[in-house]
């Protein structure tokens, strides 16, 4: 089977692009399970037009604009693929793409990658409203399937265009870069953290304000890890008087050791689908409490994780409730463990996403008989 995915990055797993992190893992699993993988990708940083660069298992050719060198390999790529698998819903680029590969018969899927959570779209709402209604509707509903990453995400879907098929399968981790540690007994709590963008629609602040709720006694710090930028310089100005700190981006080792040095991880966001770095803290055994909102429900019953509701008091509650359950973090933890190693890792996720392929491209070729 050959597979061809376009994207703006250069799949580099250090970043904080998601999708990016996404395709590292996705196309190194799926070549592991037989899958011939192209990847184009879009990215000003690249060194010359057309570099390639050398991924675990894959090749990324990268290109810097859009132009007809850019146009000429995403054709080449389209018809040699047996399926095109396009990334992210307010993508204008992804357009041109899907158009091909509907003139030349080769079945494309969409994954959405949250972008249709209603919260997402309170940002730039008029300009996105008439965006969804002349263009949007018709790109997701012409697809050869729709791919969500939660059970969730596939109610916002259908809320908003008709789809033929919709299929559902979750993000991982490597399991290699995630070797089994040991659960550290954690007696002395001093660190609670977060990892990941600092901007609005994490729900930093209702993090930060709930945070200070519980902090009476100030003995806690929160460490916000991710690219430093306006807005969180507003959240230390705000709130480091009561124990907030900005840490910087971490990737590679130094992000593993933070998250493992962490007594609580805390995931505030008002939209996700059960994000990368929550399952990363899972599997390195860091206790992790985690909003309803970030589209975790659907595993609640492996008892993984602690869960709450995404304002600040929500988050206050979760944050006494589980700094109470201390005790019982060993166990959650094991469990969390179990779940990456069992369901949510890409050898797993690649495997069931390969077989959906199949089943895209075998309906593909029965329509076109």
């Amino acid at each position: 089977m050959k597979v061809f995915h376009f994207i703006l990055g250069k799949a580099n797993k250090d970043r904080a692009n998601g999708v990016n992190q996404v395709i590292a893992g996705l196309a190194k699993y799926s070549a592991r399970n037989g899958a011939e993988v192209r990847v184009i990708g879009k990215a000003e940083s690249a060194d010359a037009e057309g570099e390639i660069v050398h991924r675990d298992g894959f090749d990324v050719r990268v290109y810097s604009r859009w132009s007809t060198a850019l146009a000429g390999a995403v054709k080449d790529a389209v018809r040699w693929a047996d399926v095109v698998h396009l990334h992210g819903t307010y993508a204008p680029w992804n357009f041109g793409v899907a158009a091909l590969s509907r003139s030349v018969r080769t079945p494309h899927i969409i994954t959405l990658h949250d972008g249709l959570a209603p919260e997402r779209a309170e940002r730039g709402k008029v300009k996105k409203r008439a965006y969804d209604a002349v263009i949007q509707r018709r790109h997701l509903s012409t697809a050869s399937a729709i791919h969500v990453l939660t059970q969730e995400e596939g109610t916002d879907l259908l809320r908003f265009a008709p789809v033929n098929h919709v299929f559902c399968v979750p993000n991982g981790i490597d399991l290699e870069d995630y070797p089994r540690q040991p659960i550290l007994q954690r007696t002395d709590l001093r660190h609670i953290g977060y990892l990941g963008r600092l901007s609005p629609e994490k729900n930093l602040d209702a993090l930060c304000s709930a945070f200070v709720a519980v902090n009476g006694d100030r003995k806690l710090r929160l460490l916000l890890a991710g690219p430093v930028n306006p807005y969180g310089e507003s959240l230390r100005t705000r709130y480091g008087q009561h124990g907030v700190e900005l840490v910087g981006p971490k990737y590679g080792t130094e992000k593993t050791q933070f998250i493992r040095d962490l007594d609580l991880f805390v995931h505030p966001s008002l939209c996700d689908v059960f994000s990368i770095a929550a399952m990363e803290v899972l599997a390195l055994g860091t206790p992790l409490l985690i909003t309803r909102t970030s589209k975790v429900s659907y595993f609640a019953d492996r008892c993984a994780f602690m869960m709450c509701e995404p304002t600040s008091y929500g988050l206050a509650a979760g944050l006494r409730d589980a700094l109470s359950r201390k005790d019982q973090w060993p166990v959650i933890s094991e469990n969390g463990m179990k779940l990456i190693s069992e369901t949510l890792n890409w050898d797993v996720s690649a495997s069931k996403l390969l077989n959906e392929y199949e089943a895209v491209i075998a309906r593909n070729d029965e329509e076109g008989a």
